[in-house]
């Protein structure tokens, strides 16, 4: 078996330890090994539990609301997004996929505009590539349709909607309804602009919600009581001049997950969307250690609670050995980027099977 060596993340910390792996499975231990190919600070990779990358191939404006932008149905996004060819579509998100496999990125959770036809599309850019969406698709027209949802539902994971002020909550209702019976996973935008009924919402059965921007107290401690995550996206928020209401989430003991959102306004980048969080809360707030968990361990739970997948990223998943100095392994990953990720990383297996510690 290969053996790469260093300071490993485990679980909120760094330890002297090392990964052997092959095809079959990957194996790590404690202390260093003199026998490894490579030497470095090994994290897993990246979860982005939020990305829209159905509008990457528009041009970033330099301005604009939410309702100008990106709202449904009729922002410059969802206007261009009616326009635009397969090809040019399928081309741009492909390139986009590409680049979050090279900077350290093994799945995805995309809320994909478009109906079955851009769930079609998101497959077709993905397919080949080393990195793996999980796609919650959304019906056209932000309204339920028991015909459309039959057909979208055996392709996607789940159903991820923009927000109930944007839906009939009837429809809204039974397209969560539809949803979990065909054994599948919904989730939606919440309190983005302005606060929504969260007791309505939880009664969707959400296992994420997205943003939470203008959430109360008591809206965040529902969510923790009803062990619902919140994904935040630092960088679009700040672009739209807002920002997510951290230090009242992390007291009422929410578990916060990272996503890079609008693919037309940030890149889907988890080194500098890990970088914008650790900008907006202070170490008195939360240490390194604590925001490591909400960037790779909140992850990969909210990845294993989606219905189907099976707890596909169990354990410690595909890792990334970084060229960085050993001291302070927090701050170094922090100020990493992809070119600091050593070629070790994507060579052996595409995919870690067992994982065991010795």
């Amino acid at each position: 078996m290969a053996c790469v060596t260093g300071l490993v993340y485990r679980e909120g910390e760094f330890i002297e330890g090392y990964v052997e792996f092959d095809n079959e499975k990957t194996v790590f231990g404690d202390g260093i090994r003199k026998d490894s190919i490579a030497k470095g600070i090994i994290i897993p990779k990246f979860v982005n539990c939020h990305t829209h990358l159905g509008d990457v191939f528009i041009q970033k404006p330099e301005g604009g609301s939410i309702e100008e932008l990106v709202a449904p149905p009729n922002s410059l996004k969802h206007r261009m997004l009616r326009q635009v060819s397969e090809e040019e579509q399928v081309t741009a998100m492909r390139q986009a996929i590409m680049g979050m496999a090279r900077s350290g990125i093994s799945h995805f959770i995309d809320f994909r505009e478009g109906g079955l036809e851009g769930a079609k599309r998101l497959l077709k850019a993905a397919m080949g590539i080393d990195i793996k969406p999980t796609v919650f698709g959304r019906p056209v027209g932000e309204k339920y349709d028991k015909t459309e949802m039959a057909s979208l539902l055996p392709i996607v994971d789940g159903i991820g909607v923009s927000a109930l002020v944007d839906w009939d909550y009837e429809g809204l209702r039974l397209t969560s309804e539809h949803t979990r019976k065909a054994g599948k996973t919904f989730a939606l935008h919440c309190s983005e602009l302005v606060r929504e009924d969260l007791e309505v919402i939880l009664g969707l059965k959400p296992a994420f919600l997205v943003h939470m921007i203008e959430a109360t107290d008591s809206d965040l401690e529902a969510c923790t009581a009803g062990n619902v995550p919140i994904v935040i996206c630092p960088t679009v928020n700040s672009f739209f001049g807002i920002r997510p209401p951290l230090e009242r989430m992390i007291r009422a003991g929410v578990r916060i997950c990272l996503g890079t959102d609008n693919a037309m306004l940030a890149p889907p980048d988890m080194f500098s969307e890990m970088r914008a969080l650790r900008s907006l809360l202070s170490e008195e707030a939360v240490s390194d250690a604590g925001l490591f968990d909400m960037v790779f361990d909140n992850g990969r739970k909210a990845l294993n609670s989606i219905l189907g997948l099976g707890g596909e990223v169990s354990g410690y998943p595909e890792f990334l050995v970084l060229d960085r100095p050993l001291e302070n392994p927090y701050k170094q990953v922090l100020q990493a980027s992809a070119e600091n990720i050593h070629p070790i990383s994507y060579l052996g297996k595409e995919e870690c099977g067992d994982t065991l510690w010795k």
